[in-house]
């Protein structure tokens, strides 16, 4: 009986003590719930966030991405717009030219050409013909018939394309140069003529820069002015591009027609910007041999009309 009444005893002590255990960290144990109750309301929070934050992003990276699609479909039709608009002009210019070269065919040769001359060039359709104060086109408003158009400029086909290779490899050399002149017609030739007659004040001054209509080497669709951007003319020279045309022309068969020096050859004034076609060839067998006017090359005479 004393046993049983010592282990009530007992048992009561140590229920006593846990009741008094719970009531002693009752303030930790909210302390523990109520932290994590707060970490994971903030981690579902931040969760949330961070989803909520990536749908933006993404939706402002699907706008961006549709606007850039948009915007480039609208840049290649309009690409596609100038392309066929240069197109159209290149043909419109090219028909008018046909036009003017026809008309002026059937009318008498007018103009500054030399009274006491008779023009002597009848094989104009040959590369390597050559064109110069002595000696004119027979008849002299000839036109070659197999022009073509490159970047609105008419050339004769095969000068076309090798001025076309030249300029893509200048360009993929970093320095690139494009077209400011290239095919004159007879009539074209003659209004460009009047305009240096009036600029000089003289024939005389108009013909040490350009040539009377039917002396023109433009005339035979092989010539071609060239520019760097707005630089055309005399600053053309101090180009890094004219500098590359001196070491590369002849592979493409392009030599400069009128040198520094040669005037009395050439009978003109050097012009760097004018470059002429006469076939790979040619044009390095001349590079090859340090010839550089085809007057000298074919042994033919040149300088001044008189």
């Amino acid at each position: 009986m004393r046993k049983s009444v010592v282990r009530f005893h007992q048992q009561q002590k140590h229920n006593a003590a846990k009741r008094g255990f719970f009531r002693r960290h009752l303030l930790l144990f909210i302390l523990i719930a109520s932290l994590l109750t707060i970490s994971g309301g903030t981690y579902w929070y931040l969760h949330y966030k961070d989803v909520a934050d990536t749908k933006i992003r993404n939706d402002a990276h699907s706008k961006y991405l549709t606007a850039a699609d948009a915007n480039i479909q609208r840049l290649k039709e309009l690409k596609i717009k100038h392309a066929q608009q240069a197109e159209a002009e290149a043909k419109a210019k090219a028909e008018a030219d046909e036009a003017a070269r026809k008309a002026a065919a059937t009318q008498a040769p007018s103009g500054s050409t030399a009274s006491n001359k008779v023009c002597d060039v009848t094989n104009a359709a040959v590369i390597t013909v050559v064109v110069n104060k002595k000696h004119c086109f027979n008849p002299i408003t000839w036109a070659p018939s197999d022009l073509t158009s490159l970047g609105g400029y008419l050339l004769r086909a095969e000068a076309a394309g090798q001025l076309n290779g030249m300029m893509n490899d200048a360009a993929a050399a970093g320095v690139g140069f494009s077209l400011s002149s290239a095919y004159r017609s007879y009539s074209d030739q003659a209004a460009t003529y009047s305009n240096w007659v009036a600029v000089n004040g003289s024939q005389a001054a108009a013909d040490t820069v350009s040539a009377r209509p039917g002396y023109s080497e433009h005339q035979t669709g092989l010539a071609a002015d060239l520019k760097v951007g707005g630089c055309a003319l005399e600053c053309f020279k101090g180009s890094a591009a004219y500098t590359w045309l001196t070491q590369n022309a002849a592979n493409y068969g392009f030599i400069q027609r009128y040198p520094d020096g040669l005037t009395s050859i050439t009978g003109y004034s050097p012009e760097a910007w004018h470059w002429r076609y006469v076939g790979v060839a040619t044009a390095t067998d001349m590079k090859a041999k340090g010839i550089q006017t085809l007057e000298q090359y074919f042994g033919i005479s040149g300088g001044d009309y008189s």
